[in-house]
């Protein structure tokens, strides 16, 4: 018996170090310039630029031009765009940009930078919560599309997408410009 008492201090010990862990990971802000730049930028590209080679010549989707590798890399794309989307939907703080990291075009003339983009966001959250949940329910729909193997509703889709991206922006990541 007296073996148990080591191994009961053992596991008491690495059950609250992974408590620990799991409450400051909870509370961490997500950092939308990360998450922007690293997961939606790139996987948003992917998906627009594999339906955009899925069309005809005179510019209609064209499901033939698809290949199951096509498909599977949208339906990738989408999903890893809607668990970024769903980090900053369900945040209960979002930074523009981690401490000392500079956002694309900061320093520029006219363009805004992190410290201008926290005060947009800090000055609406949940309008910020919600148009990051519009991105995840455009990605459910790009999903559905792309498991359905529906060229025009993956294009119509997407078409749809750049709206949601650029209202976003101009609310939140352009604040200062019309």
């Amino acid at each position: 018996m007296p073996r148990m008492k080591p191994l009961a201090y053992v596991l008491g010990s690495a059950a609250m170090l992974i408590a620990a862990y799991e409450v400051h990971s909870a509370a961490a802000p997500a950092d939308v310039h990360a998450l922007m730049k690293d997961v939606v930028a790139p996987q948003t590209q992917v998906i627009w630029d594999i339906s955009n080679e899925a069309q005809d010549d005179q510019g209609n989707p064209d499901a033939s031009k698809m290949t199951a590798a096509g498909w599977n890399k949208i339906i990738a794309a989408a999903e890893k765009v809607k668990q970024a989307s769903q980090t900053l939907a369900k945040a209960d703080h979002a930074i523009a940009a981690a401490p000392g990291v500079k956002i694309e075009g900061e320093g520029n003339e006219g363009v805004a930078g992190a410290k201008q983009v926290q005060a947009a966001i800090d000055k609406d959250p949940a309008e910020f919560r919600t148009r990051a949940t519009a991105l995840a329910t455009s990605m459910d729909q790009i999903v559905a599309a792309a498991k359905a193997k529906s060229a025009a509703k993956v294009f119509e889709v997407s078409g749809v997408l750049d709206q949601v991206c650029e209202d976003c922006h101009q609310k939140f990541w352009y604040p200062g410009q019309k």
